[in-house]
């Protein structure tokens, strides 16, 4: 696979940023999604997630609702919504949860998740 900036008419691989603080979840969701051929970051809270986010540019945002610290998924997604409008924003809870308001940019994803489930959201939402 080519990563961004080997060349002109190279194919980019598509970036997605997993925001948990489940940390074997993230790994393993990291792992497979990496295996399938996206570029993938991590971080488990909202505060590591703007780092990157401030450092690079996101294609999707895979969260947690419910991640430690000042924000939680809802208030990263309406933080990422407010400043990268063509960043795609899963978020994923155990908790049977509307997405309110962010429903209008944010698609919701009940966890436990198969990885099958993941890579068929974002190559939908990415590669189509």
């Amino acid at each position: 696979m080519i990563r961004r900036g080997e060349g002109v008419h190279q194919k980019q691989l598509p970036i997605v940023l997993i925001v948990e603080n489940d940390v074997l979840l993230r790994l393993v969701t990291a792992s497979n999604l990496r295996e399938l051929g996206f570029e993938v970051f991590e971080a488990a809270d909202a505060a590591e997630a703007v780092t990157v986010l401030n450092t690079i540019a996101v294609d999707a945002v895979l969260s947690d609702t419910g991640i430690p610290g000042r924000m939680d998924g809802f208030a990263l997604a309406r933080w990422v919504r407010e400043r990268r409008l063509d960043t795609r924003i899963i978020l994923s809870s155990t908790a049977k949860q509307s997405l309110g308001e962010a429903a209008e940019y944010a698609t919701l994803l009940a966890k436990p998740y198969a990885d099958a489930e993941v890579q068929k959201l974002l190559r939908r939402m990415l590669l189509h």
